[in-house]
C-alpha cells in the first residue's frame, strides 16, 4: 500500500515517540531544539509528526535523550541478534514539499532497525535534485560513510566541496558541519553508514 508522506510520518509515529521520550525526561520543548540545534517551531513540527527529522536530527535526538536511533522506528523490545530486512520490509521517512521547504533535500530508508544492540546506522537515501534552496549545514557527533549508488552528488562543508559519482565513497567525522545534495538528472542515490558517537 502507498502512503503519502503525512500518512507515512503518521503510521511510523516517531515524533510521538521523540515528544513521549521528551516529557518522559522533564524536558521542556525549547530547551531539547536548542540542545539539537534546530528552532522550537521547527521541533514542534516534528514532534506533531508534520516534519520528518533529518537523518543528522535523529541522531542528534537520540544522543540527548538517550537511546538508540532504532527506538524511533520498532515498537518492541529488540531482541534479534542477526537480521534480514527484505527489499519490502524498509522504514521510509520521506520529505513533504509542504511543510518542509528548507531543511530536508531526501528521502531515507532504513535499512536496519532490529539487531540488538548494533552500533551501525544503515540508510539507503534518495536525493531531490530538483529543489532549489538554501540548504542548512548539519552536524552530529560520530563518523559518517557514503557510498555512491547512482547519479551525482556533492559534499560541501565552509572549507572544501567534493563530488561523488557512481561506485565513489566518502568518510568522515560528521561532527563538522557539512551539506550533501544530489544534482543532475534522475534521483541520485547513496547507502549511508551512520556510526554515532559512544555515549558517555
Amino acid at each position: 500500500m502507498a502512503y503519502s508522506t503525512s500518512e507515512e510520518l503518521q503510521r511510523l509515529g516517531i515524533g510521538k515517540r521523540i515528544s513521549s521520550l521528551r516529557m518522559e525526561k522533564k524536558m521542556a520543548l525549547e530547551a531539547l531544539a536548542q540542545q539539537i540545534n534546530v528552532t522550537p517551531a521547527l521541533l514542534s513540527q516534528i514532534e506533531s509528526d508534520v516534519v520528518p527529522p533529518t537523518l543528522a536530527t535523529l541522531l542528534n535526538l537520540a544522543r540527548v535523550l538517550d537511546v538508540q536511533v532504532d527506538h524511533f522506528f520498532v515498537r518492541t523490545e529488540i531482541v534479534d541478534t542477526i537480521e534480514l530486512t527484505r527489499s519490502n520490509e524498509r522504514l521510509s521517512v520521506a520529505k513533504s514539499r509542504e511543510s518542509d521547504q528548507a531543511r530536508m533535500t531526501y528521502n531515507y530508508q532504513a535499512l536496519s532497525y532490529r539487531l540488538k544492540d548494533k552500533k551501525l546506522e544503515p540508510f539507503l537515501v534518495e536525493f531531490d535534485s530538483t529543489i532549489e534552496e538554501n540548504m542548512v549545514p548539519l552536524s552530529h557527533e560520530g563518523e559518517e560513510f557514503c557510498y555512491c549508488l547512482e547519479g551525482d552528488i556533492e559534499f560541501i562543508t565552509d572549507e572544501r566541496r567534493i563530488l561523488l559519482k557512481p561506485g565513489d565513497s566518502l568518510h568522515f567525522y560528521s561532527h563538522v558541519p557539512h551539506v550533501l545534495r544530489g544534482f543532475g538528472p534522475g534521483t541520485p542515490k547513496a547507502i549511508f553508514v551512520l556510526l554515532p558517537a559512544a555515549k558517555k
